[in-house]
């Protein structure tokens, strides 16, 4: 997972992650890939930090629906 322009390790960006889940869709950046293809379904195939981050961005959509922000 290639870092976003002007992304800050550590740091979400609250507002742009809930614009993407209340289209409908995962953020992309938070989708793992290798070699252009998407192994967001297929942890065996991602990397320590690809599966820890997936892990962060889910336990945070869960937060976000227990809130009622989507």
């Amino acid at each position: 997972m290639d870092p976003r322009a002007n992304a800050v390790p550590g740091r979400v960006d609250t507002a742009t992650e809930l614009t993407y889940l209340r289209a409908g869709a995962d953020a992309p950046w938070e989708r793992p890939h290798c070699d252009g293809v998407d192994i967001t379904d297929r942890p065996d195939l991602q990397t320590p930090y690809q599966r820890h981050r997936r892990a962060e961005y889910v336990s945070r959509v869960e937060g976000y629906r227990e809130r009622g922000l989507i």
